[in-house]
């Protein structure tokens, strides 16, 4: 008896093998044909200005993750220009006109690279200019629309 009741057994488990494959090959069977079609139909409803949206959500990724390196080193730029503005200041005796320069030009300019800089629409100002020079700059280079000019310059709002 127990002989036979362990050819039983066997039996059975290789039956229930068999049914198991037979599932599991139906269930890859029935995905592969529903998921057959869909990039086709997502390629159909992803209109232009989805598209659009998605590639300027990567640009602005890509101009973050390049923040992340790009402002501790202006940061650190920023700090020893203005140290070393401040030891020309106490050295000159007080002249302004010898700190002045040095401190704009470690101070002012981008902080931040913007979707603008990566796509090469605005330059990316490292060095600061002085405001009188980047309101030329700016004129110089910004189109005239209908009798007034363009957006400002950069470092025009720290006056």
């Amino acid at each position: 008896m127990n002989e036979r009741s362990d050819r039983v057994r066997h039996a059975r488990g290789r039956a229930g093998e068999r049914v198991g494959w037979r599932i599991g090959l139906g269930v890859l069977g029935l995905a592969a044909w529903l998921g057959g079609g869909a990039p086709a139909r997502a390629e159909q409803i992803l209109s232009e200005e989805t598209r659009e949206t998605a590639q300027q959500g990567g640009m602005g990724a890509a101009a973050g993750l390049t923040s992340v390196v790009y402002a501790p080193v202006k940061v650190a730029y920023a700090a020893g220009g203005s140290i070393v503005a401040g030891l020309a200041y106490v050295l000159s005796g007080g002249d302004k006109d010898v700190a002045k320069p040095i401190f704009d030009a470690s101070v002012r300019g981008d902080y931040v690279v913007t979707p603008e800089h990566m796509r090469g629409e605005r330059e990316l100002e490292f060095v600061g200019r002085s405001p009188t020079d980047a309101r030329l700059r700016s004129e110089a280079a910004a189109p005239v629309s209908a009798g007034k000019a363009a957006a400002h310059g950069a470092g025009e709002s720290w006056e």
